[in-house]
């Protein structure tokens, strides 16, 4: 509890900020991304690894649905090493300009994280504090419910607090850096992730991504790590 009531106090005082660098933007549409990166070495030991994500989001006048769905896997020697499946689905009611209600939800399927799946579904308030061409942050918090189910068959719930954060920073035409905090906090476990990304654009549609993904898990099963980290180079398509 102690460290809910922090979070809550932090967040408090974050959306208490003045949002007067929020500027009005008009509706996208559907845009969407797909990404592909694979490494393959062979030799003393043979390894590859294959990671794949798409994205699409509806950008209207009062919504902004956004989904994704993110693949990874990896082999050495022609035994699995990694296998990892994760869907999100978020939809946010804008109020204002700056102001928005959302709903999420993300599921996670970790073939070695000692966990059959996890699933979080959340709900609260969110603010875009900065929205202009070259630097956008919002962060949104509230309530949530976590299932996991262990790879023994039975089921563990709870309610946790949920804390995200969005940036993305324009270097020039051709780059920029982009930003995701999700933090789900319950009193048996909290998941941090902290997913970062440099993009390059090749072309109009075409871009070279470096990403950088972290994952922490505050309690796991007997056997698996806390923390698992990626690192990919991919090449992004965007529409």
């Amino acid at each position: 509890m102690k460290l809910h009531k922090k979070i809550a106090m932090i967040t408090v005082a974050t959306l208490n900020l003045s949002a007067n660098a929020a500027e009005e933007v008009a509706p996208k549409g559907i845009t969407g991304s797909a990404e592909f990166g694979m490494v393959i070495t062979s030799g003393n030991t043979d390894n590859s690894t294959t990671n794949g994500k798409f994205e699409i989001s509806n950008d209207t006048e009062q919504w902004l649905h956004f989904g994704s769905l993110n693949v990874i896997a990896a082999e050495t020697d022609n035994t699995s090493t990694a296998e990892r499946y994760l869907l999100n689905l978020k939809s946010d009611y804008k109020l204002d300009e700056t102001q928005f209600l959302f709903a999420s939800l993300s599921y996670d399927v970790d073939k070695f994280s000692g966990f059959d799946s996890q699933t979080t579904f959340a709900v609260g308030y969110g603010r875009n504090f900065y929205n202009t061409e070259t630097f956008k942050l919002s962060a949104e918090v509230g309530p949530g419910y976590r299932v996991n189910e262990l790879e023994t068959g039975e089921d563990e719930s709870e309610t946790v607090l949920h804390l995200g954060a969005k940036s993305k920073y324009v270097l020039n035409e051709n780059s920029h850096f982009v930003g995701d905090l999700s933090l789900d906090s319950g009193s048996d476990q909290t998941i941090t992730i902290i997913d970062l990304g440099y993009v390059n654009k090749l072309s109009n549609t075409l871009a070279l991504k470096l990403g950088y993904n972290y994952k922490n898990s505050s309690e796991v099963p007997v056997g698996t790590e806390k923390t698992d980290t990626i690192t990919s180079v991919s090449l992004l398509y965007s529409f």
